[in-house]
């Protein structure tokens, strides 16, 4: 990082009065009377943010008395021209408005001073990075061989600097030619990570009731204590659940009822001569599924037949259906032949 003096300077107009507003630095890239540069302003916001972070008005001196004074040999004293109130990014560059003092104001207005070069720190590659100051001055390269001693001294630390960057960068997974706000940029974002993170473990550690002081180990070691208890299943409540063998045997004691209960309605109702004995299973089946659909079908059905002995004797098995075998079939929905070859099996 190099401090450059009187790069670009700036034609104050002799208009009988110093001018408030002054185009301090060109937009894009320009070069140094002294055919320094090429130099480039990539980023005024972030010019004009460095410049006022510390909260200090950079000064306006005569003829870079502020950087001279330090210098070995020279020194002096370096009163005030002027000083920076404010900084504006426009689309030529920056702009700087200047509260003159009594004194400065007298001397632009008089044209003892024609021109505004501005001291600012730059890259290595040229790009701009910070306002210094400004200076009143009539030739603006005059004392930049006077100031080597501490440009060299910037340079060194600039280079540093550089190099800081890059490693950054590359810790950060960033290209090696990242600039300072992509290195910045991702810092940042490292840190609101690192911070989402911590904000998370601080919750897990209170939830499994680690304390804020405890070392990080007991917090883990807390963490996976709770995580595991929550996983393990817990006992279940003998006044909610049931054990699985129970539930099943009472299932097939139920059913085993249900069979019985069934068995016994059609046995009657083959009693009371309104189902065949032939048709056993089939209303055992439709009573399983159905009881009170199988119940109305009996309210309605006429006897059929009756108990006891029929007269005449058993029909022969390959006998014709009568009048009373097709009436039977007709209410129940019977299919005659089928019933015909039922009757004929039970006969064998």
């Amino acid at each position: 990082m190099n401090t450059l003096v009187a790069s670009h300077t700036v034609v104050l107009a002799g208009t009988g009065q110093a001018p408030e507003w002054v185009h301090l630095l060109p937009a894009g890239r320009f070069e140094g009377r002294d055919g320094r540069g090429p130099y480039v302003l990539k980023d005024a916001e972030a010019v004009l943010s460095a410049t006022t972070r510390a909260g200090l008005d950079p000064v306006v001196d005569y003829d870079h008395q502020t950087d001279l004074a330090a210098v070995k040999g020279v020194g002096g004293t370096a009163p005030a021209a002027g000083w920076v109130k404010a900084l504006e990014a426009r689309e030529d560059g920056i702009w700087a408005r200047i509260e003159w003092t009594e004194k400065g104001a007298a001397a632009v207005a008089a044209k003892e001073y024609r021109y505004l070069s501005p001291v600012f720190l730059h890259t290595k590659s040229g790009e701009v990075l910070k306002i210094l100051r400004a200076g009143l001055t009539n030739n603006p390269n005059l004392h930049l061989a006077a100031l080597a001693s501490q440009e060299s001294k910037l340079q060194s630390e600039g280079e540093d600097m550089e190099e800081l960057l890059a490693e950054l960068a590359a810790a950060l997974g960033l290209p090696a030619n990242s600039d300072r706000a992509a290195v910045v940029s991702g810092v940042t974002s490292l840190a609101a990570s690192a911070s989402a993170s911590a904000a998370a473990i601080a919750t897990m550690a209170k939830a499994a009731g680690a304390k804020e002081d405890d070392a990080p180990d007991a917090v883990v070691t807390a963490v996976q204590a709770a995580i595991t208890k929550a996983a393990a299943p817990a006992a279940p409540d003998p006044e909610k659940f049931v054990p699985a063998e129970l539930v099943t045997s009472l299932q097939a004691q139920v059913r085993e009822l249900m069979a019985d209960k069934t068995g016994a309605v059609v046995d009657q109702a083959i009693k009371d001569g309104k189902v065949p004995p032939a048709n056993r299973d089939w209303a055992v089946a439709y009573h399983a599924k159905d009881p009170e659909g199988f119940a109305k079908f009996l309210e309605g059905q006429p006897v059929i037949i009756t108990a006891g002995p029929q007269p005449g004797g058993k029909p022969k098995a390959d006998s014709p259906l009568d009048a009373e075998d097709l009436a039977m079939c007709a209410a129940m929905g019977l299919d005659p032949e089928e019933f015909k070859k039922t009757r004929q099996k039970e006969a064998q």
